[in-house]
């Protein structure tokens, strides 16, 4: 057994040394070619995943914090079936920004229902500095996951602006 791994370890080390020899060989114009590739492989890579994310995006369910509320206010259930842990696009008007005792922000958003239990969508802390630029009244469209309600009150999380 230990004459078979000492051979694995010097055929290991081989092959990296070979392809280090082989690496040195290469011209200047090799080497700009092979790094031509590799970015254009980063390209394309990149341009797809935002066309997979557009995509995504396009395809989410959208509802207005009105909506959203009434669906919670009508019937608890019937919402966290349409709602809860699942991806959906949300706009409306912005009524309140603060934080939670997590010191993670939130923002509060108006509906049409008892203005005591108006939607909740929470971001991570990394977005503070963008929720800073916020301010009450602004219309807004987010990305966000449904939490379910506390209370009647619809809250959903890990948001992003859009």
């Amino acid at each position: 057994m230990k004459k078979f791994l000492k051979w694995v370890a010097i055929v290991f080390v081989g092959l990296i040394v070979l392809g280090a020899i082989i690496d040195a060989t290469k011209s200047p114009d090799q080497k700009a070619a092979d790094q031509a590739a590799r970015e254009q492989a980063a390209a394309a890579n990149a341009q797809a995943l935002a066309d997979k994310a557009k995509q995504e995006l396009a395809s989410l369910p959208s509802v207005t914090a009105s909506e959203l509320a009434h669906a919670y206010d009508s019937n608890t259930v019937a919402a966290d079936h349409q709602f809860k842990g699942k991806k959906f696009k949300v706009s409306g008007t912005v009524s309140d920004i603060n934080t939670d005792f997590m010191g993670d922000p939130y923002l509060v958003l108006r509906s049409s229902g008892n203005p005591f239990m108006q939607p909740q969508f929470g971001f991570e802390k990394e977005a503070a500095a963008q929720l800073a630029k916020v301010s009450k009244g602004s219309k807004v469209l987010m990305v966000c996951t449904g939490k379910g309600d506390v209370a009647k009150t619809p809250m959903a999380g890990n948001c992003s602006l859009l």
